[in-house]
């Protein structure tokens, strides 16, 4: 009976060692080596992370050059984006000239928005040596160059660009009339107040919505009920298509020209959205155009 009992006693205490062992064994041939590795694959992505010099615009422009077709609309895109910051912007004549070269060489790629992309990008620079090549695609047959070249012109504002733009005030494509109204609208020009007016008949809301803004940059109130209209959110509503980040853009681009042409009623719709908007930014323009 006692040797039962010391057999028994001596397996109990085995049985405890070997999986000691065992879990040695796993955890030095095992655990230890994925841990080490899960250690090196972030210390590996931390310094590719730190290392890896973003993309310049020389480099998108060169996706746009020898890409292929995805890489190259996408360069383009990453070009309008990257131009839009003034830091960003190669002044040297040789980034200009390539530029100006990718963009007329694109007349033979299919897919339009790398065309429409660069005329954007050359706008955004803000550089008026662009100037003449887009006025030059002003010509071209497709609308939505015509419009997107439209849209770079105004904002590189150089005299021979409002005067190109002032010949597409009546463009058949909607599309076109819109941004020749915006881009002629960020000259402030009084010579373009006929076609501003006119515009407010425009059969395209949008056209009438922008033309109601461009009076308001010069001062001139005959937009004024349209400009209440968009303050209001009610309005806005009654358009499904027009989500509500796009609202909170038409009521910020509307707030900006209003004390251009400040009266009673303006500003009592101001205080209403100081107050009472739903969106912190809408509230915070409306107290900035106030204190104007």
């Amino acid at each position: 009976m006692m040797s039962k009992e010391i057999n028994t006693k001596k397996i109990e205490a085995e049985a405890p060692e070997k999986k000691s062992i065992l879990r040695v064994i796993v955890h030095s041939f095992f655990v230890v080596p994925f841990l080490i590795a899960i250690f090196a694959v972030i210390v590996y992505l931390m310094v590719r992370v730190l290392t890896v010099e973003p993309n310049t615009a020389q480099d998108y422009l060169e996706h746009v050059k020898i890409g292929g077709n995805t890489k190259r609309w996408q360069g383009a895109f990453e070009l309008s984006k990257i131009l839009s910051n003034p830091d960003l912007v190669p002044k040297d004549e040789r980034f200009v000239n390539d530029m100006i070269s990718t963009f007329e060489y694109s007349a033979h790629e299919r897919d339009l928005r790398i065309r429409s992309y660069l005329a954007m990008a050359m706008g955004r620079t803000g550089d008026r040596r662009y100037s003449p090549t887009l006025i030059n695609a002003l010509q071209e047959k497709d609308h939505a160059i015509v419009a997107a070249s439209a849209y770079a012109i105004g904002l590189i504002k150089s005299p021979e660009g409002f005067a190109a733009l002032i010949n597409l005030s009546d463009h058949q494509d909607a599309q076109v009339r819109l941004q020749t109204i915006i881009a002629l609208g960020n000259y402030k020009n009084p010579e373009a107040e006929e076609i501003f007016l006119n515009a407010l008949s425009d059969n395209e809301v949008n056209v009438r919505w922008d033309a109601a803004i461009a009076l308001a940059k010069i001062k001139n109130m005959s937009g004024n009920r349209i400009l209440l209209d968009l303050l209001d959110r009610k309005y806005l509503d009654s358009f499904p298509n027009i989500d509500p980040m796009e609202q909170d853009h038409a009521l910020l681009a509307t707030i900006q020209v209003i004390p251009y042409i400040m009266d009673l009623e303006l500003k009592e719709t101001l205080i209403d959205l100081q107050k009472n908007d739903r969106s912190m930014k809408v509230r915070e323009a409306a107290r900035i155009a106030l204190g104007k």
